[in-house]
């Protein structure tokens, strides 16, 4: 059974156990790779990058030639950490909260002052817009292009890690109409330079050179998917768990310290992008499996997050017992770049909901739906009936 057909990405969970309980690393023929399914297995692939590439992190398992799209998740040291740390001083703690906080919190009050009577469509109206939002204005972005970055973000992240034998769509791919976007930019922040993240990387070099306009596209494109897919499926898997846990709700809104813990254990427990792939450098054992040079490895991180052997009753919602040790934003070399941005957003947007609504409902007999999205998962939409809160 392949990870990403629609019968495992549906409720993933009870496969993954299956799969580990025969072994934390397996062999999938219907994928061609190993599954690594066990927590500190995981850690040992994601922490090895001298052992373990990441030149195929996105591509299916089988994939060649990757280096023809320079994203610094599909590269390896020493050209990774170079192109890395130019856009990692944008988002340190310090930069974030300075720079950024002001804009989340507002676009978080815009968005939720949308919001319809009666009816919290919780994605559409919060969980969607803010990421989106953020990181195209942080890039830079015009306003009335953030509908059309949208949609080409879903159509990218429908077809990150898909596998020759599924079927991708017709047309061309959407990085192609995005990376024409970038490129106009690119050029036109050449010329008329601003006071934003893609004037920054224009004219950032490393090792004397600037970055080539492939590289930039490749940059920008990783910025606008993972910054918002992330951060869409955290929240959204938020607030549900506020939703369906009226009492866990009261409790957060009158001590805001668990906020944080909601936001860890929302990421552990429903990891808003469940792997990626690497690849063996040499033969290495693991897990007493013996791995050779060249194999593809899917590292799946909603498995390891929900291991026994690291996480006690996994299954369950553990507010107290959260942990920030998960695997939700990677481990080593490759850790999300944007982690922290996506826990502020996250924070920010959840003590908005609890300062808004008194409570929350959801919509008597909506079935959730998943997005078709082989490595990411998050709902495709989730509606509440709510309350709001009285002047106090």
């Amino acid at each position: 059974m392949h990870p990403f057909s629609p019968e495992v990405k549906e409720c993933p969970y009870p496969q993954y156990e299956r799969w580990r309980d025969q072994s934390p690393v397996l062999w999938n023929e219907a994928m061609g790779a190993w599954l690594v399914t066990g927590y500190k297995e995981a850690v040992s692939v994601l922490d090895n990058h001298q052992a373990f590439s990441s030149c195929n992190s996105v591509f299916e398992p089988q994939a060649d030639g990757v280096e023809a799209f320079p994203s610094i998740i599909n590269i390896d040291e020493p050209r990774h950490r170079k192109l890395r740390g130019l856009a990692a001083k944008a988002f340190t703690p310090r930069s974030i909260e300075r720079d950024w906080t002001p804009r989340i919190e507002r676009i978080v009050q815009e968005q939720l002052d949308g919001v319809a009577p009666d009816v919290f469509n919780v994605v559409n109206d919060l969980a969607y817009p803010l990421p989106v939002r953020m990181i195209a204005e942080v890039i830079g972005v015009e306003s009335d292009k953030f509908p059309q970055f949208k949609y080409w973000s879903d159509e990218i992240a429908k077809r990150i890690g898909l596998p020759r034998n599924f079927e991708e769509g017709d047309g061309p791919h959407p990085a192609i109409y995005l990376s024409m976007y970038f490129f106009e930019q690119v050029e036109l922040r050449r010329r008329e330079p601003r006071d934003d993240l893609l004037t920054r990387l224009v004219e950032a070099e490393v090792d004397g050179e600037r970055l080539t306009p492939m590289e930039l596209g490749a940059f920008l494109i990783l910025l606008l998917v993972a910054g918002n897919e992330t951060t869409t499926n955290l929240i959204g898997t938020a607030v549900r768990v506020l939703a369906e846990h009226p009492e866990m709700m009261e409790r957060i809104r009158n001590d805001r310290s668990l906020v944080w813990n909601l936001v860890e254990e929302s990421l552990r427990m429903d990891a808003p992008i469940q792997g990626f792939y690497r690849k063996a450098r040499r033969d290495i054992k693991l897990a007493g499996q013996q791995i050779k040079e060249g194999d593809p490895l899917c590292v799946l991180y909603g498995a390891g997050n929900r291991d026994p052997r690291e996480f006690e009753c996994p299954a369950e919602f553990n507010l107290d017992g959260a942990r920030r040790d998960h695997l939700a934003f990677g481990k080593g070399i490759h850790y999300c770049l944007g982690a922290n941005l996506a826990r502020i957003e996250a924070g920010t947007a959840l003590n908005g909901v609890l300062d808004r609504f008194e409570t929350l409902v959801p919509v008597a007999g909506q079935a959730v739906t998943w997005r078709p999205t082989p490595f990411f998962r998050g709902m495709d939409e989730y509606a509440v009936h709510y309350t709001l809160r009285t002047a106090r």
